[in-house]
């Protein structure tokens, strides 16, 4: 099992028991911040679209951790919904605006129709220019390098800001 596939099950082992305790919130979050961040730095890269397209187990344990990392969203936003209610907390309002955003624009689904749509031109450069790997195979690549790095950056950020907000709520 590569380094990836060990992260990814101990974040999702980890992580379950820790939705029962409130106060267990900042170490859960620093622990998927932490797991997200090293897999967006493999799926930014050609060579990180291709293991993820290759092969099942990190595919699965891929989405796995985007799963977790939603279902952790909806029992965060739950938790600084209560706070916000009993104290119009500026932070815990920024808070709850910044999970909306990451849960209306980087859902689930959003996430499978990128990177679906990321394999599928993989397999295309692959197939068309992979066996000359010359000018033309590398300008692809980079094309595709940047349309990964702007859109799990993207994801990368909102998920780093929820972390900043949450040690800030760290009362919880």
């Amino acid at each position: 099992m590569n380094r990836i596939t060990l992260l990814t099950i101990l974040a999702i082992i980890l992580t379950v028991p820790c939705f029962a305790q409130e106060s267990s919130i900042v170490k859960t979050v620093d622990s998927l911040t932490l797991i997200w961040d090293r897999e967006a730095v493999i799926l930014e890269t050609y060579d990180g679209m291709k293991e993820y397209c290759t092969n099942g187990q990190h595919r699965r344990n891929t989405i796995n951790l985007v799963k977790v990392i939603h279902h952790y969203d909806s029992v965060l936003y739950k938790t600084v919904s209560r706070k916000y209610d009993e104290s119009q907390d500026e932070e815990a309002h920024a808070t709850l605006k910044d999970i909306e955003k990451l849960e209306k624009d980087y859902t689930t689904k959003n996430f499978l129709d990128f990177i679906h749509t990321e394999c599928s031109e993989f397999n295309e450069i692959e197939k068309n220019y992979g066996r000359s790997k010359g000018k033309k195979y590398d300008k692809e690549v980079e094309k595709m390098e940047k349309e990964l790095v702007k859109y799990v950056g993207a994801i990368t950020g909102q998920i780093d800001i929820i972390d900043e907000h949450v040690h800030h709520l760290e009362g919880l």
